[in-house]
């Protein structure tokens, strides 16, 4: 019985997707915009 060839685990990144990371970015920093935007001002 032939074993497989071992191959290292290479994770292919996503051709056109993004990263966790930047979709987190992406989902709070226009949040954290409008908080400072629509925040009543204080002076």
């Amino acid at each position: 019985m032939a074993l497989p060839a071992y191959h290292k685990a290479v994770h292919k990144p996503p051709r056109k997707g993004t990263s966790p990371v930047l979709m987190m970015l992406m989902l709070t920093a226009p949040a954290v915009l409008a908080v400072a935007v629509l925040r009543p001002r204080s002076r």
